[in-house]
């Protein structure tokens, strides 16, 4: 952003607001909306418009931005507008008529099909979202790091018509990102749990076969898959994945063949926490855990990830450790987090649930991320689209930026 003059300019920044909802529909967790006040308080005098997605197109959490754009009313300085409109007339009439130092926000972008797709940024860039909002901007600016990992029209389509650039969130998520692995922080320890067992496996095939990373504790429901392919635990401790049918036993082979190759690298729990009666801890072989859905690590679990942190020089975690939904299986989650900032390492906690669970107690690391897939894919070596775009954009409008 230090690269342009936004003074009088009318940008179009694409945040994300995207919050876990209650059964009303009331946002629950503030972070994602709260985070963009440094990135507002720089476009203090330009003329702003902001567009973000929550939820997915067809999912109860899709719904309007009205009462995000409330939060990010009580967040900046700016006077902030919400139009329940897009692509209409509303929303090219609140564009024209935004003045210095006011923001408006237009509706769910994925209210529009075509924000639910991924593709190219070239066929992206003839949407119907790109071409009728981008002849209204002189600029535009992703910080949406947490949606980077997808190419989707909102995303990748702008950059291609409009001089952009990145916005501080995402600047301050890629330097946290290239700072947690870089060769000094080493020995790293990566800190997994979650129920996308798809994710996981990824990640931990990229990261143990490059040898980026020391050690792996799995915590979550991801953990019973490998102990499941130990034979410590039964197929039905793996019920609560994410992943079912086919796709899940094609996920356990890859952990059976990655758990051959890296078994020592791998910590895995030595106990659970089970609902039994309240909050009961049982010992990998213990028979209730054939009959009792596994809800947490259990202490001895604890003690041995927390203090293998301990002699980390990186640890980055993603996913809790357990069902965090219910106070007495968030332990695991709490006591992991806890451990990370105590820990002389440098720390990063990806986003999602670890994130906002980090957010509400106060942990103090040094990075807590918006986003949950963006880092694993990051973790992975994948390329993001949303910031390999940014970099196409720099060459198509070098001459303009000059």
């Amino acid at each position: 952003m230090d690269d342009f003059d936004f003074s009088g300019k009318k940008v179009l920044v694409r945040c994300d607001f995207n919050s876990p909802l209650g059964g009303n529909g009331e946002i629950l967790e503030f972070m994602r909306i709260r985070v963009y006040k440094k990135t507002f308080d720089k476009l203090k005098n330009a003329k702003v418009v902001a567009i973000s997605h929550q939820g997915r197109l067809g999912n109860p959490d899709c719904v309007s931005l009205d009462n995000h754009a409330q939060i990010l009313a009580e967040t900046i300085d700016q006077k902030v507008t919400f139009v329940n409109d897009l692509l209409g007339d509303k929303a090219k009439k609140a564009i024209d008529e935004v003045g210095v130092g006011e923001v408006v926000v237009l509706e769910n972008t994925r209210f529009q099909p075509e924000d639910n797709e991924n593709a190219a940024p070239e066929k992206h860039k003839e949407s119907d979202i790109v071409k009728t909002l981008a002849p209204h901007f002189d600029y535009f600016i992703n910080d949406a790091f947490s949606v980077s990992h997808r190419s989707q029209a909102s995303v990748v389509g702008f950059p291609m018509v409009l001089p952009s650039c990145a916005g501080l969130v995402v600047a301050k998520e890629m330097e946290a990102m290239y700072e947690a692995v870089k060769p000094e922080k080493r020995p790293a320890v990566y800190c997994i749990g979650g129920k996308k067992f798809k994710e996981v496996i990824k990640v931990m095939e990229v990261t143990l076969s490059n040898n980026t990373v020391e050690k792996v504790l799995v915590g979550g429901a991801v953990a019973h898959a490998f102990l499941h392919v130990r034979g410590l635990v039964p197929r039905e401790c793996m019920s609560v994945m994410e992943e079912k049918g086919d796709e899940l036993a094609k996920l356990v082979e890859k952990a059976r063949k990655l758990d051959e190759k890296y078994k020592d690298r791998i910590l895995l729990p030595e106990d659970i926490a089970i609902s039994f009666g309240g909050r009961e801890e049982a010992p990998i072989g213990d028979p209730r855990l054939e009959r009792y859905i596994p809800m947490d690590i259990g202490e001895s679990t604890i003690r041995k990830f927390t203090d293998t942190m301990k002699s980390a020089k990186s640890v980055i975690s993603k996913g809790p450790m357990g069902a965090y939904e219910n106070p007495i299986f968030l332990k695991g989650t709490v006591r992991t987090l806890i451990a990370m900032e105590n820990s002389p390492a440098y720390s990063l906690i990806g986003g999602g649930h670890m994130g906002n669970i980090a957010f509400d107690l106060g942990i103090r690391v040094d990075h807590i991320s918006t986003a949950g897939g963006a880092v694993l894919a990051f973790m992975s070596g994948e390329p993001l689209p949303g910031i390999e775009v940014l970099k196409q954009s720099a060459k198509l409008f070098q001459e303009k930026l000059k």
